[in-house]
């Protein structure tokens, strides 16, 4: 069975295709000066690789798999050379070759939330009556007045009343005839904090060769919105890159892993710039 190389003919061996689990492995023969060219042919990662040319009289092999240099080689013998071709099918499926690149596959987004503990007074629906008693200032062993009707409406435990204080325990009195007495009572001590979902968007990219693009990696501690955002409006200022995590995920797989967190009201660009792009 001959194939027809970049104008180079080579044979396919008996029981030429092989396969060892997620590896294809194609074996040829070629005339020795032609292995060198042959085997340059064949470009690392190339996925669905189509292996010699459709010309009258030739042959010629579609293989679905990446093609891998490193696993692959030439070997020469007396009179004819023996080119090994491995290609590998693993860790491909659903992803997408990014265009033009073969050694980088399209992004892959998940959308998961966190639940992040905040203090209850910076809840909407906050009142001081919450979790806070109210003190009034009265004289030693009088009795306090009428709860006042601002109490109900109060949001800032540190506000100005004359005669009153919102504290968890009794406030030292400043006149030794005087002494704070508890007006109020907290109606729900104890509620110290609550929680809040925080969206969180990962970005992971795959490659296949240990060259990782700097614009997948330098935005940590930067504002900069997810390619895609899902529900969670794409506004720069609401995206904190975090995390940002590489790691090996095959033998010849590297995935690249960046967090970008969601803040509704927006991160403080004082606090964290803005990227560039």
């Amino acid at each position: 069975m001959a194939t027809l190389i970049n104008s180079k003919i080579c044979y396919a061996t008996v029981g030429n295709l092989g396969r060892s689990g997620s590896l294809i492995t194609l074996r040829l023969m070629s005339a020795r000066a032609d292995a060198a060219a042959i085997f340059d042919s064949f470009v690392d990662g190339v996925f669905s690789i189509r292996v010699g040319l459709v010309a009258s009289g030739y042959d010629s092999f579609l293989v679905n798999g990446w093609y891998q240099r490193d696993r692959s080689g030439v070997r020469m013998q007396e009179v004819y050379a023996e080119i090994t071709l491995v290609f590998d099918t693993q860790n491909v499926q659903g992803l997408v070759q990014t265009s033009g690149n073969a050694e980088r596959y399209e992004p892959v987004y998940n959308l998961s939330t966190q639940m992040e503990e905040r203090p209850i007074e910076q809840h909407p629906n906050f009142r001081c009556s919450w979790t806070y008693n109210l003190y009034e200032l009265v004289p030693l062993g009088g009795n306090t007045s009428a709860v006042p009707a601002w109490a109900a409406t109060d949001t800032n435990p540190a506000a100005i009343h004359d005669g009153y204080l919102w504290s968890h325990t009794p406030p030292a009195s400043p006149d030794p005839a005087k002494e704070y007495k508890q007006a109020q009572a907290a109606t729900d001590f104890g509620m110290d904090s609550y929680l809040i979902p925080r969206p969180v968007v990962t970005s992971t990219v795959y490659y296949r060769t240990r060259n990782i693009q700097s614009s997948d990696i330098v935005y940590q501690g930067q504002l900069k919105a997810p390619p895609e955002t899902y529900i969670y409006p794409a506004t720069q200022s609401c995206w904190l890159v975090t995390n940002c995590d590489i790691s090996d995920a095959s033998d010849d797989l590297r995935a690249v892993t960046v967090t970008y967190m969601f803040n509704a009201e927006g991160w403080k660009t004082k606090v964290y710039p803005l990227a560039s792009s």
